[in-house]
């Protein structure tokens, strides 16, 4: 019977082809805005590595100035980064599984090949636990080694941007590559690896690739080479310049985000180690707030940050505003519609159609049309995602950043079905109420 509805709601919709294609476009332009932006926060608010996002965390400590806030966070929270004695302090703890520190540095690279001139660029700091912590996947060889990280050793991984244009997709590892003044041998190249948001850097870098180049972290130590700590920084009180290392050992100069991998369990126990070290601290004259860090999960972390930003929410909100008016004029289009056939609709009744099947075939007439509405509101947004995309500015995300997909779709079918209900409940309500012996008078 479903079908035989089905049937008869096709064949009074392609009766009337103008009003039909009005009303398809109508809810078309209604879904195309709101999957559009839906989608767009999607790309922003999703689960990056939902596989162990829930033992993450972003850990903070408080050394800032008595006297002031930290600007850029939430009242009471410390400081967004931290800096490069507390990361020597934090890492010394064995209770995280893993744990890495997340820096940038400036430093010129010089290539092998002639025909490539050399150029500037942003290298990753991190440690070894980086890659297996956030299961980055490789092409060719892989990580380095914990000790490595102690040494420093000169070794570095290559993303596969970066071994594309320098090596052209080869097997690179085992060859040199000099950064500064110094060579590095490749030990890995990454595996086509784009976190969407960049998780683990999202103060320098939530949409943007991945650097070209990692580094063992305390590389920066090595001031010979040339490096130079790129990135957000903040700092407060006065400590000298002239030597970096002293300054990196000794300023309160907040510039690194630091991670730990541990199980929930654990989690309290990690919290008992950081009060602990702020104790410390405070006894050689350092943090001189009360304890005041924080381990927040990966996700949470991200809704600190605001990596999908408030305004995003917003036109969400008013796309949706603006398709509950499609509804609206659809209304009065489709009610105009079903009274214009009444004397059809009295007939119908007349040869003892009940009104429930009255309503159901006009309301599964709204559905189709809503749905032939959403596959083509799924075609322009598709469009305008394409468009977006490639309108970023360059290092700001990529052409297949935002695009259609099996969630766009699914948002675009859910908007237009439910236009189409609520477009069509009240037309096939008056639809069926039509007294069908003042229509057969009128015949």
């Amino acid at each position: 019977m479903l079908l035989y509805y089905l049937r008869l709601a096709a064949k009074s919709a392609l009766a009337t082809p103008a009003l039909t294609a009005l009303t398809v476009g109508a809810i078309a332009l209604g879904v195309a805005v709101p999957t559009a932006l839906i989608s767009i926060y999607e790309v922003f608010s999703r689960d990056p590595i939902p596989a162990k996002s829930d033992r993450l965390f972003n850990v903070r400590v408080d050394n800032w100035d008595p006297d002031s806030q930290f600007f850029d966070v939430r009242p009471g929270d410390p400081p967004k980064q931290i800096a490069y004695r507390d990361l020597r302090g934090l890492i010394s703890s064995e209770l995280p599984r893993h744990r890495t520190g997340v820096g940038g540095a400036g430093v010129f690279v010089f290539p092998e090949d002639e025909k490539i001139r050399p150029y500037r660029t942003i290298v990753t700091l991190a440690h070894a636990d980086f890659f297996p912590m956030f299961e980055v996947p490789f092409r060719y060889g892989g990580g380095w080694s914990r000790a490595d990280d102690e040494r420093p050793a000169r070794v570095v991984v290559l993303s596969e941007e970066a071994n594309e244009r320098l090596y052209g997709g080869a097997d690179s590892v085992g060859r040199r590559i000099r950064l500064g003044t110094e060579s590095f041998t490749i030990v890995g190249v990454l595996d086509r690896y784009r976190p969407v948001p960049m998780y683990y850097d999202v103060i320098n870098n939530s949409m943007g690739k991945p650097r070209q180049f990692f580094v063992p972290f305390d590389t920066i130590r090595e001031t010979a080479i040339g490096l130079g700590v790129a990135g957000d920084t903040d700092s407060w009180g006065n400590f000298p310049f002239t030597d970096p290392v002293a300054f990196l050992d000794n300023a309160e100069f907040n510039w690194i985000q630091y991670w730990v991998e541990l199980p929930p369990e654990r989690v309290a126990d990690y919290e008992s180690f950081l009060s602990s070290y702020a104790a410390s601290q405070r006894q050689l004259g350092r943090f001189p707030k009360p304890d005041n860090h924080r381990v927040t999960p990966l996700m949470e972390w991200m809704s600190v940050r605001e990596v999908a930003p408030p305004a995003t929410r917003g036109l969400v909100v008013i796309s949706l505003l603006f398709l509950a008016v499609c509804c609206l004029n659809l209304t009065g289009l489709l009610l105009g519609k079903f009274l214009a056939r009444s004397g059809v609709l009295g007939v119908h009744r007349a040869l003892g159609a009940p009104r429930s099947s009255i309503f159901l075939q006009r309301l599964l007439e709204c559905e189709l049309i809503g749905a032939a509405g959403g596959l083509v509101g799924l075609l322009l947004a598709a469009g305008g995602l394409a468009l977006l995309g490639r309108s970023l500015p360059p290092g700001i995300g990529s052409p297949d950043l935002f695009g259609a997909n099996g969630f766009s779709l699914g948002v675009a079918l859910a908007l237009a079905l439910a236009a189409g209900l609520v477009s069509g409940i009240y037309p096939a309500w008056r639809a069926c109420r039509i007294p069908p012996a003042i229509q057969l008078k009128l015949q």
